[in-house]
């Protein structure tokens, strides 16, 4: 196999050594010894000309390969025997190693005139995508002298960004990369070299001050300036009078008048219809890849995959571009599923990119190496908190008695401050690591450190979650829920039941019920196994809990679930409990058998004499399901209103909007519709008055004027509101919106539609081996009926039948046709 040529070599000539005795003529492609033209192989040349093009500076292993066998997979090995027949020829102290990273010229310049010229700002090869906004911020900034620090994380495209703005501004600028230097000192002989000069003995300050124009506002770009920040602070504070200077950093150089911009990830969209495919993290992913493939197409089957990748890589360029590279070889779904190992992935990018961004693994460890070891520590704790975190939580994290909660209030203010930590605006504020900051933190965890912090956090999760504190207070922390769940399932049983139980308590009316529900009976075997190992108030609340969750499912295991933990509560001399338990039994059926009654009358018994809000609002809510069940419009209507009375008291306002909604659906039961569409219409302009659709009780508030409006036979009125409930359903997990929408459809007489659609919500509905609940089999009759009447029985069975096939999409397109 054969590589592209070496690019040929330009500018003047050379001189070093010891009395000038090497003459480096790059026009020639030669070096002259003594005069004499050297025996040096092309190779050898080539790698000269490479390391003297900067010279004194750092040149990687990466960068030199490149230069000297471009288009060539080739050893290390090979590059060192370049250099060690160079270091013969030039002597040993001409060419130094810098451990592990590459090369640096260290041999002595002595032609005056061949000192390197300017270094200009090479125009970017990369076009930004998702930074208008940003780059029209960052060049209001340059306007006028003084420093300007671009800060970000390592891989958000400081770098990028700021070769853009300053190739763009006029007269162009100076560039230093600080990246390969190591030491405060050579941060004056790089500023020197970019201007043009080069620095003799003494205060380097007034040779600098000389190399600067006489007249505008020259621009110097001090790239990846956080190693040596402190340097760079020093020469900013003197420097910042006499010109413009662009300092990328992930961390701020802390000067007087520094003005400070900082660079977010690409914004990620949702994909969904491709807008989002012209920019941002979605644009950058899509060009990448066809960059090593042009034959890349996106497609509708595509984009939604495209977009998850931006979203699980936080919109990092970075990240994505070494994402971008591995879809030729492995294909968009694998590389999507192969993210769980994102460092493995994330390697091998661009060869013409700086050393540490060609893995991502080497970009966060270059950041994660310039902590101190307390700021590393913390960091390190703080990859087991999901979806962000308040400082309440993070002081939880610490298992040393001596750390105090100032110690981890300045050691988040350090990580925020060098870009490893995200802040809200909000008050109190909310952190958060994202997601591929979150995973370097964690692989940095030893497994006794990994132990310890997840016991503590999932400790901490249980308290926050405590049945007296407020439900929104933590709410915004479910992730962190999820996140302790999990590790306790498989490590510590008795908090994992409780987790899962305590946050049970809040999930009905939001997206996670479902998942809590799921949380719980994946815990039944190892309680049913275990259980007499744990406390028994854990166990009596693990099947209560339970119990009300399948109760909500409309599962038959309810029943038993709940006639356990009443069991459970009932020598444990906790009341309370005992009284919801017994609520929980009478709501878990779904016929009018006798235990129901029994149900009820235990119920009736234990708040005989409890006139307190708190029980008569678990009395009447459980009474009114066994009216419900039992037909009794009346009693349940007035078992609603004392619901509704006792909520409101406490001040409990989503109960208070839960109990209004199952009036309006009563009152149409009752054959109220127009009364019914008035409360349902002024319900939802209370709970969702901009349309924003984040109230969990939505679904069934939708619902209830769907129903209401078809009962008034307001069937375009009705129809306009499909769309929106069937969103709210999609949003909260809940199949409510079908109990509306099955009879809308007979009643327009759309039997075609109305056949296959029950066919698909029968489905649904038994999804679970559960039973169908009265409302639900009469929404299912109505439909089938209707099909049956026009169309036969036959023809009504086989339309049910392909409906069981229909995807969501699908039926949800058909419903709102």
């Amino acid at each position: 196999m054969t590589g592209a040529a070496p690019s040929s070599p330009t500018g003047p000539a050379l001189r070093f050594g010891a009395g000038g005795r090497f003459e480096l003529r790059p026009a020639e492609h030669r070096l002259l010894v003594d005069g004499a033209p050297s025996a040096l192989g092309g190779r050898a040349l080539d790698l000269l000309f490479a390391l003297t093009e900067r010279p004194g500076e750092l040149r990687t292993k990466g960068e030199l390969i490149e230069r000297v066998w471009p288009g060539l997979v080739v050893e290390e090995g090979n590059l060192r025997v370049q250099v060690n027949g160079l270091r013969r020829l030039l002597g040993e102290d001409s060419i130094a190693t810098v451990p592990g990273r590459g090369y640096r010229f260290t041999a002595a310049l002595h032609d005056e005139a061949a000192a390197p010229a300017r270094a200009p700002v090479a125009p970017s090869s990369k076009a930004l995508f998702g930074r208008d906004a940003d780059l029209a911020r960052l060049q209001a900034a340059l306007a006028g002298t003084g420093c300007v620090t671009l800060v970000g994380t390592a891989g958000v495209g400081k770098s990028s960004l700021a070769r853009v703005a300053a190739a763009g501004r006029q007269g162009g600028g100076a560039w230093v990369d600080l990246a390969t230097l190591t030491q405060e000192a050579q941060v004056a002989e790089a500023i020197a070299r970019a201007l043009g000069g080069q620095l003799g003995g003494g205060d380097p300050l007034p040779q600098v001050l000389e190399l600067l124009p006489a007249h505008g506002e020259p621009l110097l770009v001090l790239d990846n300036a956080e190693h040596l920040a402190a340097g760079c602070a020093r020469w900013a504070a003197e420097l910042e009078s006499r010109l413009t200077l662009l300092v990328t950093s992930q961390l701020p150089l802390g000067v007087p008048g520094e003005r400070l911009l900082r660079l977010e990830p690409l914004p990620v969209g949702d994909g969904v219809d491709g807008r989002d495919a012209g920019e941002g993290a979605l644009a950058l992913l899509v060009a990448r890849i066809r960059a090593v493939d042009a034959r890349f197409d996106v497609s509708a089957r595509s984009l939604p995959l495209l977009a998850a990748l931006c979203r699980q890589l936080d919109g990092l360029p970075l990240a994505l571009e070494l994402a971008a590279a591995r879809v030729p070889l492995m294909g968009l779904q694998a590389v999507h599923d192969a993210l769980a190992e994102r460092f493995a992935l994330l390697s091998r990018g661009r060869r013409d990119s700086p050393a540490r961004h060609r893995n991502l693994l080497d970009a966060l460890d270059w950041s994660y190496g310039l902590l101190a070891p307390a700021e590393q520590s913390l960091f390190r704790a703080l990859g087991v908190f999901a979806g962000g975190f308040t400082l309440e939580l993070a002081a939880t994290l610490s298992g040393d008695e001596h750390v105090s909660r100032w110690d981890i209030v300045d050691g988040l203010a350090a990580l925020v401050e060098r870009s490893l930590v995200s802040v809200n605006g909000e008050d109190p504020p909310r952190y958060r690591l994202l997601e591929t900051m979150r995973a370097h933190a964690l692989a940095k965890l030893g497994d006794d450190e990994r132990h310890s912090a997840r016991r503590r956090h999932a400790a901490a999760v249980l308290a926050l979650i405590t049945p007296s504190d407020d439900a929104q207070l933590w709410l915004a922390d479910m992730e962190n829920v999820r996140e302790a769940f999990l590790w306790a399932r498989a490590n510590d049983l008795a908090t994992a039941a409780q987790i899962g139980a305590r946050a049970a308590r809040v999930m009905v009316f939001t997206v996670w019920r479902h998942e809590v529900t799921d949380w719980l009976l994946s815990l039944q075997p190892a309680i049913e196994a275990h259980g007499g190992g744990l406390p028994p108030q854990v166990r009596a609340l693990f099947w209560s809990m339970t119990a009300y969750l399948l109760g909500i499912r409309v599962d038959p295991r309810a029943v038993a679930a709940a006639r356990l933990a009443v069991a459970l509560w009932r020598p444990l001399g906790n009341p309370t409990e005992l009284q919801i338990a017994a609520a929980h039994w009478v709501r878990a059926f779904t016929e009018p058998v006798p235990e129901l009654d029994e149900a009820c009358a235990l119920l009736s018994q234990l708040t005989d004499g409890d006139d307190t809000p708190q029980a008569q609002l678990r009395l009447n809510g459980a009474l009114a399901v066994a009216a419900r069940i039992r037909g009794d419009t009346q009693a349940l209507l007035a078992c609603m209103e004392r619901e509704q009375l006792a909520a409101r008291e406490l001040g409990l306002q989503q109960r208070v909007q839960v109990a209004e909604n199952n009036i309006c659906l009563t009152l149409v039961r009752l054959g109220r519709f127009a009364e019914g569409a008035e409360r349902t219409r002024a319900l939802l302009q209370s709970i969702d008055p901009d349309g924003s659709g984040r109230n969990g009780s939505l679904p069934w508030v939708l619902n209830a004027l769907v129903e209401a409006l078809v009962g008034l036979g307001r069937l375009d009125e009705a129809a306009a509101l499909v769309p929106r409930s069937l969103a709210a359903g999609r949003r909260f997990g809940t199949t409510v919106a079908w109990l509306g929408i099955l009879p809308l459809l007979a009643e327009q007489r759309r039997v075609e539609a109305a056949g296959r659609l029950a066919g698909y919500v029968r489905r649904l509905w038994t999804a679970n081996d559960t039973a169908l609940d009265p409302r639900e089999l009469q929404a299912l009759t109505c439909a089938t009926e209707a099909a049956q009447a026009l169309l036969g029985r036959d023809l009504a069975a086989a339309l049910a039948a392909e409906g069981r096939g229909l995807s969501d999409e699908a039926a949800a397109a058909l419903a709102g046709a």
